[in-house]
């Protein structure tokens, strides 16, 4: 009886210490919040899903890889006190994961400000709704900026602008379209949007013109403004239409005036578009 009661204590203590170094081995990261202070973390791709585990901390994405939070604001009689713990926060991006405890502090100064996270802090996760993370989607395009032109017969003048397609690649489910625009001019074009759509080739008043908006999921090139040359690559879901409609890229300028100039893809050249291969890396 004596063996058992004393085989029962090592064995108790045996699972305390495994438990202890289990908890530490999944001990969460730290993030200090204050009312007074926003609390930012940044990661290196866009966030699809956020869990804040109570109601004492709110949150927003004000821009699709960054996540704010801070304490809600209490009464003097319900304040919290330094050291609780008030949520559980778990954010989820493209492939990653990784989970804080928002613990309070009293002193504004001590609250954490910015978390930068890297990915080599984050438990790598496979997010079945991601076919391809943006930042493979960035790489593959700046790899076709780099490439040389695949297309020099499809463009369009108007208003001394040219549009010209550069290249068409395609890869697993996507498309990657490499446009340029040179201004012949002396006046800055200052871009008031870029439109993607499939419509008819021809218009005639006996039927409907019909036409698709077709929205990128990304491009490389933010700017809006140029004197003399443009470029970006948008990334498409990849799409299929019958030939006689065609695929167009409209550029049009903010002035009420402004110069709108429209490239035409045939379908023939959206089937020509060429596969990543080795010779690109």
């Amino acid at each position: 009886m004596k063996k058992i009661f004393i085989f029962s204590i090592l064995l108790v203590s045996a699972s305390s210490i495994f438990a202890q170094k289990f908890n530490q081995s999944r001990e969460f990261k730290v993030i200090r919040v204050n009312e007074e202070i926003s609390s930012h973390i940044v990661v290196g791709e866009p966030i699809e899903y956020v869990d804040i585990s109570t109601k004492n901390i709110v949150g927003d994405i004000p821009i699709k890889n960054i996540l704010r939070i801070k304490p809600l604001e209490r009464d003097s009689s319900a304040k919290f006190n330094d050291g609780d713990t008030l949520a559980m926060l778990t954010v989820v991006s493209e492939r990653y994961k990784i989970q804080f405890n928002c613990v309070y502090t009293t002193d504004r100064n001590l609250a954490t400000s910015n978390v930068d996270l890297k990915t080599d802090e984050m438990a790598s996760y496979m997010n079945e709704n991601v076919d391809m993370p943006q930042s493979q989607m960035r790489k593959l395009a700046w790899t076709i900026w780099n490439s040389g032109n695949k297309y020099f017969d499809v463009s369009r003048e108007a208003y001394r602008i040219r549009i010209t397609l550069n290249n068409i690649y395609t890869y697993r489910g996507f498309f990657f379209i490499d446009v340029s625009i040179k201004n012949k001019t002396k006046i800055e074009y200052d871009v008031d949007q870029i439109r993607f759509k499939v419509e008819d080739k021809r218009y005639s008043k006996a039927t409907n013109f019909q036409q698709i908006e077709v929205e990128p999921i990304l491009s490389i090139n933010e700017g809006k403004k140029f004197t003399k040359e443009y470029r970006n690559i948008y990334v498409f879901e990849k799409f299929t239409f019958p030939d006689e409609k065609v695929f167009t890229v409209e550029v049009a300028e903010q002035q009420v005036s402004g110069r709108t100039v429209i490239l035409r893809i045939d379908y023939t050249d959206i089937l020509n578009a060429d596969s990543f291969s080795r010779s690109l890396f």
